[in-house]
């Protein structure tokens, strides 16, 4: 497990190709498209699969290999001048596992978890991310988010027994992370 506080746009460089098996990230939504076409290049290059969270307004990446929906519990946030979104995409790219040994219901592409506790405002659901990554990978395979935000993949994969690198920017966000990290490591 290792934390860096730093900008990916930096920190990515510094890592070999496939030195990932797995990225599963959250970026922020509000790339330019350039931006979101170099980070995707450098996704490629670092990993075999890539998970990525999207607006349905601004999408990462067509085509992706598959498409998800996460279905969110609906919320006035945001509705003062434009409609509540309650629905965000995820992409997945590549092939890195695919463990058909769970239960039929954890592969379907529509998910409802909830987010438990409120530590980012763009938090998403630790059992979310959980059946993403035992979908997509294997015990001690490496797993990156680039955006690591709160923690909350580190979280997860602390609990499945994966190898984790998070990257974040601000200082706030990476110290909340590391607190929480370090808060289940004492568990």
């Amino acid at each position: 497990m290792k934390l860096i506080h730093g900008n990916s746009f930096n920190e990515l460089r510094k890592f070999g190709s496939n030195s990932f098996d797995l990225i599963i990230t959250d970026p922020p939504y509000d790339f330019s498209r350039d931006v979101v076409q170099m980070l995707h290049k450098e996704f490629l290059r670092l990993a075999k699969c890539i998970i990525v969270f999207t607006k349905p307004e601004n999408p990462w990446i067509y085509p992706a290999d598959q498409h998800l929906f996460w279905i969110k519990s609906i919320s006035t946030k945001n509705t003062s001048k434009s409609y509540s979104r309650f629905v965000e995409k995820i992409f997945v790219y590549g092939r890195n596992v695919w463990n058909p040994d769970r239960h039929w219901s954890q592969y379907t592409n529509v998910f409802y978890d909830l987010v438990d506790g409120k530590l980012h405002p763009h938090q998403k659901p630790e059992s979310l991310i959980q059946r993403l990554m035992l979908n997509h990978s294997n015990p001690s395979q490496h797993i990156l988010d680039p955006f690591m935000g709160s923690g909350t993949t580190g979280a997860v994969c602390k609990k499945a027994k994966r190898d984790f690198i998070g990257i974040e920017l601000d200082e706030h966000y990476f110290e909340v992370a590391k607190n929480r990290l370090d808060q289940q490591e004492e568990q």
